[in-house]
């Protein structure tokens, strides 16, 4: 590891559909060869590619940072980046409403719906849209993002971008807009771009990136490049050490706020489907039915899937309802419990059939 290191807080895979040109693993494995202190995958407008990251950067030992450059409908953008399991559900509720009410490939929101969902997120600012507003929302949690990627364009740029920072008292941060993992990816950029244009290459001209400084750098090289600003490096790593979700926290949640009160979900669901199973055979449950019943309930708490049978138990329960035909199918047929709540119909206990084929 580098005595001297940094974040890359900007990195798009080929995941950003025909800008990015590496694959989020070849990032990850990149910056780990680099010796990078962590990357932020911050793929355009969704987050499709963290989980083919996060494998690659668990396997390595990686720090990974989940984030999206996320598009606003006046043509511009924002980074943001996830702090925690509150910020992940905040981003990905912001990108859906960008989604939805867009045709396929076309995701843009608004710089309130921005502001709305600033909780657990971190904003990297790119001397787009208002300010005041992200300084509101963001409080110390809005960063001034400067990029670097050697070439004249952007001087002036960076120049306006500290002014108004400094204005407003914003901190600056060091980055750079990855798009591959490796310089030799950069054939494959301008492809890829002309392609978004629909132009042909030898006519895409200044539409493509103006060098191949837009892949991994090394901590020396970026060092290197930030040379008059080493406080804006350092301030990658703190907001990284800040940013500590991972995918592994995300699992299954049904919703149970329909519980009675004072019963748990593994009672309120043995209730229910004792209360079907009278009903299925006239007040005279079979014995075998009642140990099949026992030996399902107990499977099922066990394996803590109470809240599944009893999330479709409602979703029947509607269906039933509004008369709306519904039907289990399957191997949910193999289920005594499912026969019992009305989600199936046939009665597996006189058919013989196999409820571990089911529960597998």
């Amino acid at each position: 590891m580098h005595s001297f290191n940094y974040s890359s807080l900007w990195c798009k895979s080929n995941r950003s559909f025909l800008e990015g040109a590496s694959h989020p693993e070849e990032l990850v494995e990149e910056a780990h060869r680099l010796g990078l202190h962590s990357l932020a995958l911050t793929d355009r407008d969704g987050v499709y590619g963290v989980v083919r990251a996060h494998l690659k950067a668990k396997e390595l030992g990686f720090h990974l940072i989940i984030g999206a450059q996320v598009s606003i409908k006046d043509g511009s953008s924002i980074l943001l980046l996830v702090r925690n399991r509150t910020g992940y559900r905040n981003l990905c509720h912001l990108i859906s409403k960008g989604r939805l009410r867009y045709e396929k490939g076309t995701s843009k929101v608004s710089w309130t719906e921005v502001a709305e969902h600033q909780k657990g997120l971190f904003a990297l600012w790119l001397n787009q849209g208002p300010v005041e507003l992200l300084l509101e929302a963001f409080d110390n949690r809005l960063y001034g993002f400067a990029t670097r990627h050697r070439y004249y364009a952007e001087v002036p740029l960076e120049k306006n971008l500290r002014e108004k920072a400094a204005k407003y008292n914003i901190p600056i941060v060091a980055g750079m807009e990855v798009l591959y993992h490796q310089g030799h990816r950069r054939a494959m950029q301008d492809v890829l771009t002309a392609l978004r244009h629909g132009v042909s290459l030898p006519t895409a001209g200044s539409i493509l990136k103006p060098n191949a400084e837009f892949a991994l750098r090394s901590p020396t090289s970026f060092k290197k490049l930030y040379s008059d600003d080493l406080l804006s490096v350092s301030r990658t790593i703190s907001i990284a050490e800040q940013c500590n979700f991972s995918l592994e926290e995300i699992q299954y949640q049904y919703p149970v706020e329909n519980l009675p009160n004072n019963i748990t979900l593994s009672d309120h669901l043995s209730k229910l489907t004792l209360e079907g199973a009278n009903s299925r055979y006239g007040g005279n449950v079979p014995k075998k039915t009642k140990l099949q019943l026992k030996k399902e309930l107990k499977l099922i708490n066990d394996c803590g899937y109470g809240e599944y049978f009893l999330t479709m138990y409602e979703i029947v329960q509607y269906c039933r309802r509004n008369d709306i035909l519904c039907q289990g199918r399957g191997s949910a047929a193999n289920s005594a419990v499912c026969y019992s709540l009305g989600i199936t119909a046939i009665d597996p206990v006189r058919m013989g059939l196999l409820f571990e084929r089911f529960i597998s």
